[in-house]
């Protein structure tokens, strides 16, 4: 590798849980590949990586454990839980390489022109932490440029906590390469930015030893301001490629990497359409590219309609995660009343019409928002379960700069200037108790006993007279206990 060259790095994941689910740094493999289309010499670490041959051998593994559509877990290992987390009944945990195979991994590569770190969630800070203080020790003087979704979200706590040398906010593409050009002396590194987002390179995997998957984004940000929710905080302009452009990078990319799944990271990925999604799926199916599609992020189900549900069963979607959030009319109308129970029971009935099970379907639901009562979200809950879909109960994270932040803070379950530790998806920072824990941990495995039932062909909300039987059953054995005492 000639020098200079610039180093990227995807660091840790510390937490209670955390899985590979297509799970990639997909903002610095942008970043990445617009250096290299520029001329740039560029490296990858990722810290998550399941293939190192290292973590194989410790493993006793000849190759990685990888599940169905490329997914799987990654490496754990158990470390003290932070102060502020102490009262949870978990084990808190490192996620990916042992620390030692990190630091040899930088030991064993020449001194870098500048270091690229990226960010995950803002509660996941100790991460880049640590790999900016092992970065300093082995290479320092070298440029740190920090960005990411945490950088993005909490510039100052990351700047405090980090110190990195420049701090790169939003999509960083041009941010980045701007600030190299000084560092690096190439001053065409500022020059011709692309004014188009379908001008700017594919992410680069190849800097990768072996995908698993590839990943993607058919747009960028999104035109809804929900309560709960930053992506326009991130990334403020909506913008989306043409239906051209994305089918031939997925048929090219899925033969370039041999892989066949493929993950959207959208946010947005069915807004207009006609205009945009069933063109993309049209063309693919055209080219009879045997591919199968997934969305971790949740689908609009509003736009599902009985032609998209066909597109999508043709093409290939195999993870379809619909955002239904709360049936509640007053939450819809809050966080920007994206569906209807009417739109979304439409939208299961148009995807089973296209040859999907019901079972095969799954839905978001939130929980722990300011206010939010129990009652709702059961409620919820069970009409998911009258679909006969799959529910995944999302805890709600005040993220800093939207409107539920705000609320928890002025509400007094935050305070002022919050650590992000707190505000971690697993720990209900709405009410930091043990007992808030324990009913979520009880809803939580209420929602899995319905959702084994499914698997099980059992609903009990299903037929009517099932669910009339069991509501009156309920009833009456509210006086059992009055009756034989």
């Amino acid at each position: 590798m000639k020098s200079p060259y610039i180093l990227c790095i995807n660091p840790w994941i510390f937490d209670f849980a955390a899985y590979d689910h297509w799970s990639k740094p997909l903002g610095l493999l942008y970043v990445a590949a617009y250096l290299q289309q520029r001329g740039v010499a560029v490296e990858l670490i990722d810290c998550l990586d399941k293939h190192h041959p290292e973590l194989l051998k410790r493993q006793g593994r000849g190759e990685a454990k990888i599940s169905k559509y490329g997914i799987g877990q990654f490496h754990r290992e158990v470390v003290p839980t932070p102060e502020p987390l102490r009262y949870m009944p978990r084990q808190f945990a490192r996620y990916g390489w042992p620390e030692d195979i990190f630091i040899n991994e930088l030991r064993q590569r020449p001194r870098p022109a500048a270091i690229l770190l990226t960010s995950g969630m803002t509660y996941w800070y100790p991460g880049p932490m640590r790999v900016a203080e092992i970065c300093r020790e082995v290479f320092p003087g070298v440029p740190l440029l920090l960005g990411g979704i945490y950088a993005s979200l909490m510039p100052e706590h990351a700047r405090e906590n980090l110190q990195p040398d420049f701090l790169v906010s939003g999509p960083g593409e041009i941010e980045a390469a701007n600030i190299l050009a000084d560092i690096l002396k190439q001053p065409h590194l500022r020059e011709a930015h692309p004014q188009d987002i379908d001008d700017f390179p594919y992410p680069a995997f190849d800097l990768y030893r072996h995908p698993d998957y590839y990943v993607t984004m058919a747009s960028r940000g999104c035109p809804f301001r929900c309560t709960f929710c930053a992506t326009y905080k991130i990334d403020e302009k909506f913008s989306q490629r043409r239906p051209e452009a994305v089918a031939e990078e997925l048929v090219r990319q899925t033969r370039r990497y041999r892989v066949r799944d493929v993950a959207f990271y959208d946010d947005a990925l069915l807004m207009q359409p006609e205009k945009r999604i069933k063109p993309i799926l049209r063309e693919l199916i055209a080219r009879k590219q045997a591919l199968r599609f997934h969305t971790p992020n949740g689908l609009h189900a509003r736009f599902i309609d009985e032609e998209l549900a066909a597109l999508m069963y043709a093409s290939g979607f195999k993870t379809i995660r619909l955002s239904l959030e709360s049936v509640a009319k007053e939450r819809r109308r809050d966080i920007h009343n994206k569906i209807t129970p009417g739109e979304m029971t439409r939208a299961v009935e148009n995807l089973v019409r296209a040859g999907y099970r019901p079972r095969d379907l799954q839905t978001y639901i939130i929980m722990g928002l300011p206010g939010q009562p129990l009652e709702e979200v059961l409620e919820t809950i069970l009409y998911a379960n009258s679909l006969g879909i799959h529910i995944r109960l999302a805890s709600f994270s005040p993220i800093p700069g939207t409107v539920d932040y705000q609320r928890a803070i002025e509400k007094g379950f935050l305070p002022e200037d919050p650590d992000p530790l707190i505000t971690n998806t697993t720990v209900i920072p709405m009410e930091r108790t043990r007992e808030a824990y324990e009913r979520y941990y009880q809803i939580s495995q209420f929602t899995r006993m319905l959702n084994e039932g499914l698997k099980l062909g059992v609903n009990m909300l299903n037929p009517p007279a099932l669910r009339d039987e069991l509501m009156r059953a309920f009833e009456r054995v509210k006086g059992w206990g009055e009756d034989y005492k």
